[in-house]
């Protein structure tokens, strides 16, 4: 959210994953990037990403990895579910995604004013306007009106198989099911991502709390086959000491290129 391409960070950081992997890396700017990731539709943007992958013929081979950053790791599930590929994503890095969406606007968890705030942005976050003209709405998850949620959100309810025909829904699970490892990092001390556990699939539970992941619907029903990969020790659940996205050289050496050369 916020970033591009073009900055020398994500630049720099694409270049060490080719370098590091020895394959094509190319970070797929969408639309104007910082400006796009925060007013656009996030199921247009989502959209866009997969057509910027398509046409780039160096992704035509047999198999692909993705990895997003933060709401860009939204994105890239988005292309292993379903963008149409010539191939199939072998691994998928979810670098402090929010996969289970975030229920409170970002650097404002608590106190009376973000109280204030994060009420405000439940009572419109779902209306048709807010989701065609706010990014990151397509990805809140308001755990206490999820008919809200369901019924209004643009996005996040169909990436996570909570919405959709049970044919679409079949082909999503299939083919996430179809990869060879997940990824999941998550920061500890994020103040980005409310929770921070969405980043490890979790949510706040109907007390309030964090619920284990092994006790949510999502996991238990196996919505988007994530029991299933995890069953199959497919899934790394990576915790990074530090604020969002802070991680470290020795995280991109010894933790990000090695699952995605595994």
């Amino acid at each position: 959210m916020g970033d591009a391409c073009i900055y020398p960070g994500m630049h720099h950081f694409s270049k060490e994953i080719g370098e590091g992997t020895g394959d094509y890396a190319k970070c797929l700017e969408v639309g104007n990037g910082s400006i796009t990731s925060l007013t656009d539709n996030f199921m247009d943007q989502a959209e866009k990403a997969c057509n910027k992958l398509l046409a780039d013929e160096n992704f035509a081979v047999d198999e692909i990895n993705v990895m997003g950053l933060s709401q860009g790791a939204l994105l890239a599930r988005y292309i292993v579910e379903s963008c149409p590929i010539k191939g199939k994503v072998r691994n998928l890095a979810s670098i402090g995604g929010p996969n289970m969406g975030v229920m409170d606007i970002p650097h404002c968890f608590s106190g009376p004013f973000c109280k204030v705030i994060n009420s405000i942005a439940r009572d419109f976050v779902y209306t048709g306007i807010i989701q065609n003209i706010v990014g990151p709405a397509g990805y809140f998850r308001d755990p206490y009106h999820m008919d809200r949620y369901l019924n209004g959100s643009v996005f996040l309810p169909h990436l996570n198989n909570e919405e959709d025909d049970d044919a679409t829904k079949a082909d999503r699970k299939a083919r996430f099911t179809s990869l060879n490892g997940a990824m999941l990092m998550m920061f500890s001390q994020d103040t980005m991502v409310y929770p921070k556990e969405s980043e490890w699939f979790q949510q706040i539970g109907p007390d309030g709390t964090v619920q284990a992941l092994e006790d949510s619907d999502f996991y238990k029903n196996d919505y988007l086959g994530l029991k299933t990969l995890n069953e199959a020790n497919k899934v790394q659940f990576v915790s990074v000491d530090g604020d969002h996205l802070q991680f470290s050289q020795d995280d991109i050496n010894n933790t990000i290129i090695p699952f995605l050369l595994s």
